[in-house]
């Protein structure tokens, strides 16, 4: 790559892409947004930050690099762009991670700091730090460091699971960075009590998390999203955003075997296209200040069939409340979208911050008292 001097204007923008658990797409998310900033003329740095387990030039269909992180962190090269090579893409470069260094899974924290240092001194617009699972100190303290945190899930219940303990953990990382105390010496009570201090306090502590869904139908990636967001919001103070939802496409096992990025091999599968989407929301400059919607969501079980009603505040650019119940597939069975302005809500005289949880339980009596057909399936 080539060097210039940098301003701490021009410094990139760094995502980090993690999440808890293994095995639900992280490496592709990441490299597949890298191409696709890339194509939409963006100077990209991908890292591959899996530090224990790095495969992102496989991927990339790239020979192994000679030089990886574990020349950087000995001091064999003085720069970190100096081991950044060519992904075949242009505007697009890696710095790979070493999988076969004893050791270079578990860097020294002034190394991490120096890594840390480097990528925001990187000559690019885009740095995607594609971290490995779990949420070591190593994989949390990159998490943090980066500008836009994203966390990638399925909608499977265990990948949701770990995906919340990886936010939870994050959240007590934060904590203990600014207390001192060890994360393991915090309890649930900590986080409420950071929680119950109002939106000064929990903005100062913990930013909002950006969601990925990914092989799942939108529907799923909303009821994931809220779901997660009312967990985040009760007990840790914080937000979660849902990015994107990447629906399940056998065009990416395609790419995989072939190594070759699915933006690039089947550009107009319905993953990539999803891909696509997410990128530029992640870049608009509206990105990080978007509304976020707030929902509520509750498992219905009704006449033998189990249902999911979710309910969510489209915010002001749309004025209008949305309650929809979805069947265990993930299919439309209901939808009711009511003004801000609508006689429901005057009659009732309902605060702003209230409408969500009347709407929800207005849908929800009607569908336990026969007013909606399970049956009966509407747009």
């Amino acid at each position: 790559m080539s060097s210039h001097p940098r301003t701490a204007a021009s410094c990139p923008k760094i995502w980090a892409i993690g999440g808890g658990k293994g095995g639900v797409g992280k490496s592709v998310v990441a490299s597949n947004l890298a191409v696709c900033m890339a194509k939409l003329g963006r100077r990209v740095v991908i890292v591959d930050g899996d530090l224990g387990g790095a495969n992102l030039d496989t991927l990339f269909g790239c020979p192994r690099p000679a030089r990886t992180l574990a020349d950087f962190f000995a001091k064999h090269v003085e720069r970190l762009e100096e081991i950044a090579v060519p992904t075949g893409v242009d505007g697009l470069a890696l710095v790979a991670g070493d999988a076969d260094t004893l050791g270079s899974a578990n860097p020294a924290h002034a190394q991490k700091q120096k890594l840390v240092r480097h990528l925001k001194a990187l000559p690019c617009d885009v740095v995607i730090v594609d971290l490995g699972a779990g949420t070591s100190f190593n994989t949390l303290d990159l998490y943090l460091a980066a500008d836009v945190g994203i966390v990638v899930t399925t909608a499977e219940p265990t990948s949701v699971q770990n995906a919340f303990a990886f936010i939870k953990t994050a959240t007590l990382r934060v904590l203990e960075q600014r207390t001192g105390v060890r994360r393991r010496e915090h309890d649930d009570s900590s986080l409420r009590r950071v929680a119950g201090e109002g939106p000064d306090a929990r903005a100062a502590l913990v930013r909002a998390t950006s969601l990925v869904v990914n092989r799942a139908l939108p529907a799923e990636g909303r009821r994931v999203a809220n779901l997660l967001h009312d967990l985040a919001g009760r007990f840790l103070g914080g937000q979660v955003r849902l990015r994107a939802t990447i629906h399940d496409d056998p065009a990416a096992a395609r790419s995989i075997r072939a190594m070759r990025p699915l933006v690039l091999a089947e550009p107009t599968s319905p993953a990539a296209i999803d891909i696509a989407a997410l990128a530029g929301e992640l870049w608009s400059p509206s990105a990080a200040t978007t509304p976020l919607r707030t929902g509520v969501n509750e498992e219905v079980e009704h006449d033998g069939v189990r249902l999911h009603v979710q309910s969510e505040d489209l915010g002001g650019g749309q004025g209008a409340v949305r309650t929809q119940i979805f069947f265990a597939d993930g299919s439309v069975l209901f939808t009711r979208r009511t003004p801000y302005v609508d006689a429901f809500f005057a009659r009732l005289h309902v605060a702003p911050a209230d409408r969500v949880r009347f709407h929800h339980v207005a849908i929800v009596r009607a569908l336990r008292s026969g007013r909606i057909e399970v049956l009966r399936r509407s747009a």
